[in-house]
């Protein structure tokens, strides 16, 4: 991979690290005149799958369109200017594996993509146990990957 990036994803998830994510990733976006892109990923792990079995299809989608509307509309505010373009994307799965998935799409479509993302900071133990998105994301993706504290 070459160190040129050519786009910069933001995933978020409506977190406060999230919007320092966003940004941290829209002064980078700027400095460099590179285009910048909000990812978000509607949480569906197996055991929410389940839970919304009972739910029509429509209604899953609309719970799908307000949480990311919900989570997009902050990290445009953290950013602090309405007017910016930023292009959005919304998955459905989980996070770190749709994450992982987007941006290895994005590195075989030579977008040359560069992750800019916040970090949950989970305990030492939550960490050990559950593991976090950031941290999946920066051992799989095929790509520069930017983690904000």
């Amino acid at each position: 991979m070459s160190a040129e990036f050519k786009i910069i994803i933001v995933p978020i998830d409506g977190s406060e690290s999230s919007q320092r994510a966003a940004r941290f990733g829209d002064s980078l976006a700027k400095a460099t005149g590179r285009k910048m892109r909000f990812l978000y990923v509607f949480p569906a792990t197996p055991n929410e799958v389940v839970g919304m079995s009972q739910l029509s299809r429509e209604d899953i989608e609309r719970a799908k369109e307000e949480s990311a509307r919900r989570a997009l509309d902050k990290a445009h505010r953290a950013i602090g200017d309405p007017q910016r373009e930023i292009e959005e994307q919304v998955l459905f799965g989980d996070p770190a594996e749709e994450i992982i998935r987007y941006i290895d799409y994005l590195a075989e479509q030579s977008e040359q993509p560069l992750v800019v993302m916040g970090r949950r900071g989970l305990s030492r133990i939550e960490s050990l146990l559950l593991g976090s998105v950031s941290e999946k994301v920066i051992r799989y993706a095929n790509g520069a990957v930017t983690i904000v504290q």
